[in-house]
């Protein structure tokens, strides 16, 4: 106990070193000056409108919310979400109207702080997006809450939240109209080239960015735009290539670091793909001239794939490798043909209206599940959301008796500062107080040397919220400087006591920053059990998309671009979310973090199962003469069942302990298989396949503390067999703690 207190002792100020590090960090390929501007352009409009009307109140209140609808979208960055930012605005004017019409009852408005903050933290439970608009929820029920009105006057103010707010989104809409499919192309662009970087890279690396990247291009269009044009299609086109092409990659790569001695020709087309996809991104940016040395690249690929395909008769090279090079070639003959296209496309004359192809509804059914699946203490979301429930209703009556100028701020910086995870916590607690000591301290500087006022303070709001935005994605902490010095001159319009209003802001948040990091201190959350139980979503999402692989294997079936896209698809999703909670887990404490070793040996051996099944996914998917495999029924019943098992006693942790009854035989149904086949070369390349698949399903048992039973020696009538002995560990990796 004492060694275990001293770790920890020495363990929590690097781990809290490591969070306040983060808050330093600065990545300058985030900052956007011309999206900072376009985000300040409504704020400065509304606000200038107001003051030339004669009433300042109302122009501050526009401005807040213009202000904050563009937070919404800058603190991530990216293309503005219209969506979430219209969403955004609406909720924060319903808060608006409901703090301010509960205001006069104390113990109402403290209930109605309860359930906002509750549904507010419990919405991060469905991303930034959702992260974004509950934390601007809580802030307008306490900034605006703090003023009792009768309903009526509610609903103005509530009104001039809203107008703000729909500036930002209307302005956003309205600069999108000339050139339609300019950050479409892009955003399309932008996949091709991460697609390009991973055919080019060394190893094993990861697929995860380029899989972002088309999903990202696949948002923009599918997004609410009020025209397009002929060359829409052509980029959806794109778009799905890409996604084919991206599966294709990983096939080659796992191929090729299996088969060193075919690893030569694999390079070199891996190399020609690479050189071809940033060609072709050229091209969709517009460059006709890449058009043409795009064809030449894709010309050299094919004569690559046709040599590979007559050494494959020859019995010279596996024919899966052949079969890859040339449905790869395929792939690249049609991005060919659509890139430059795509390029040429975008016309003031070929623009048409055309209609919504999201599924919003669908995509709100699908959060509400996921809302409803974090309501259990066992959820770091739903611990976060009782958090704010009590912090934020206690920091409020606590300020109530305190001396304090405008004192609703520590209340909006106690929310603002708690997150579900630790490292996140004490990360933007720093943030935030550095950057209102550092905005403040700009505030003053420039009230000191300018005495701003009228049309001054307007432009210097301006210039602040072009900063703030366009810094905001590089660093919080840099950008809520300028977003705090906005705030200072914002309120100066109203109350002009800049040095005072600088001098509250700082106090009031430290306050609430403090207020915040206790509780968390208090009552912390801990990335261990989440980690593995989003290890355990990943080993689910594997184990659907091998059988559909298998099964159309087994039965000599094609196996459908529709059925398994959207399992591959659930597999990548599941192991970025895996991979994010467990590098989460990585920053905090070391008696309380997930173990490094095992996690990445339990991500490894997945990722080397599914690279396997992308390969047999592709070949059961080209379109060529195929016998059923029912000897491989007995294989797949066992890895399904050997998987589900991994996946129960990954989500039972620390609790279960180690599994004492027998594990599927997988090996021992492998090699009746594998005699079953002979020794023809497609009796091989299968082989190799559902070998790796099966040594890797071991490991992933044996990193579970499963202990897999020892494989059977490979019979000596099994010609070209290969034996690989699975990993046994002298002791289990969990031990039963309560971390």
């Amino acid at each position: 106990m004492l060694r275990r207190a001293g770790d920890r002792a020495t363990a929590e100020p690097s781990a809290l070193g490591s969070a306040v590090r983060a808050a330093g960090g600065f990545d300058r390929s985030f900052v956007s000056l011309s999206a900072g501007l376009l985000a300040a352009i409504p704020v400065v409009t509304v606000l200038g409108v107001g003051i030339a009307l004669g009433d300042p109140v109302p122009a501050v209140t526009m401005g807040a919310g213009a202000m904050l609808v563009g937070i919404a979208w800058r603190v991530t960055g990216g293309r503005p979400p219209l969506a979430v930012m219209a969403v955004d605005a609406c909720i924060m004017a319903l808060s608006t109207f409901v703090g301010c019409v509960t205001g006069s009852v104390l113990w109402v408005h403290v209930l109605v702080l309860c359930l906002w903050s509750l549904a507010g933290g419990l919405l991060v439970g469905v991303g930034n997006r959702g992260g974004v608009v509950g934390n601007q929820a809580i802030i307008a029920v306490v900034v605006f809450g703090r003023f009792s009105q009768p309903p009526a006057q509610a609903l103005g103010l509530a009104g001039l939240v809203l107008t703000g707010g729909l500036a930002q989104v209307l302005f956003l809409s309205i600069i999108r109209w000339p050139l339609p499919l300019r950050a479409q192309r892009q955003a399309t662009a932008r996949a091709y080239r991460k697609l390009a970087a991973l055919a080019a890279a060394e190893g094993d690396a990861s697929t995860l960015p380029a899989g972002a990247a088309l999903d990202d291009a696949a948002d923009s269009l599918s997004s609410g735009a009020l025209l397009g044009d002929a060359a829409m299609m052509t980029l959806r086109s794109l778009v799905s290539e890409g996604a084919r092409l991206r599966v294709q990659t990983m096939a080659l790569n796992a191929l090729r670091l299996r088969n060193q001695a075919e690893a030569v020709p694999l390079d070199a087309a891996l190399h020609l793909t690479a050189s071809a996809l940033e060609v072709a991104a050229d091209a969709i940016d517009g460059d006709q001239a890449a058009g043409r040395h795009l064809t030449e690249l894709v010309g050299q690929l094919s004569e690559t794939a046709d040599l590979e395909t007559a050494a494959a008769a020859r019995d010279a090279v596996s024919p899966y490798i052949a079969r890859r090079l040339q449905a790869l070639a395929g792939q690249l003959r049609a991005i060919a043909t659509l890139a430059p296209a795509a390029g040429r496309g975008g016309g003031l004359r070929s623009r048409r209206p055309y209609g919504r192809t999201g599924q919003p509804v669908q995509r709100v059914i699908a959060d509400l599940a996921q809302l409803r699946a974090n309501v259990s203490l066992e959820s770091p979301v739903w611990r976060h959301a009782l958090r704010l429930a009590l912090v934020v209703p206690l920091t409020t009556l606590l300020v109530r008796e305190l001396p304090l100028e405008r004192s609703y701020w520590v209340a909006v910086a106690a929310a603002t500062v708690l997150r579900p995870e630790f490292g996140a916590t004490f990360t933007r607690g720093t943030e935030r107080a550095a950057g209102t000591a550092v905005g403040v301290a700009l505030a003053g500087a420039i009230a000191v040397g300018l005495h701003p006022a009228g049309g001054v303070t307007v432009a210097l709001v301006g210039v602040l919220a072009w900063l703030g935005y366009s810094l905001f994605p590089a660093s919080f902490a840099v950008g809520f400087a300028f977003i705090t010095a906005l705030v200072v001159f914002l309120l100066n319009v109203v109350t002009p006591d800049t040095l005072s209003t600088a001098g509250a802001r700082l106090l009031d948040t430290l306050i609430g920053g403090a207020l915040g990091l206790l509780v968390y201190a208090i009552w912390p959350t801990w990335s261990h059990g989440p980690a593995w139980q989003s290890v355990a979503d990943l080993v689910a999402a594997e184990r659907a998309y091998a059988d559909t692989v298998l099964t159309a294997l087994r039965d000599g079936v094609g196996a459908r671009e529709e059925d398994a896209r959207p399992l591959a698809r659930r597999v990548r999703l599941a192991r970025t979310r895996a991979e994010a909670i467990v590098a989460r887990s990585q920053s905090e404490p070391a008696t309380r973090r997930i173990d490094a070793r095992q996690s990445q040996a339990a991500l490894g051996s997945l990722r080397r199962l599914i690279q396997s099944v992308h390969v047999l996914r592709l070949d059961v998917q080209d379109d060529q003469p195929r016998r059923p495999c029912p000897e491989i029924g007995p294989l797949q019943s066992s890895l399904n069942e050997l998987l589900q098992i991994v996946e129960d006693r990954l989500r039972a942790l620390p609790a279960e302990s180690a599994r004492a009854d027998p594990l599927p035989d997988l090996r021992g149904h492998f090699w009746t298989a594998r005699r079953a086949w002979g020794d023809g070369p497609e009796a091989r390349a299968l082989a190799n396949e559902l070998d790796e698949i099966v040594d890797a399903a071991n490991g992933l048992a044996a990193v579970a503390g499963l202990r897999p039973d020892e494989d059977e020696p490979a019979p000596a009538s099994t010609p070209h067999a290969t034996h690989r002995p699975v990993l046994r560990r002298p002791e289990r990796w969990f031990p039963n703690d309560t971390h």
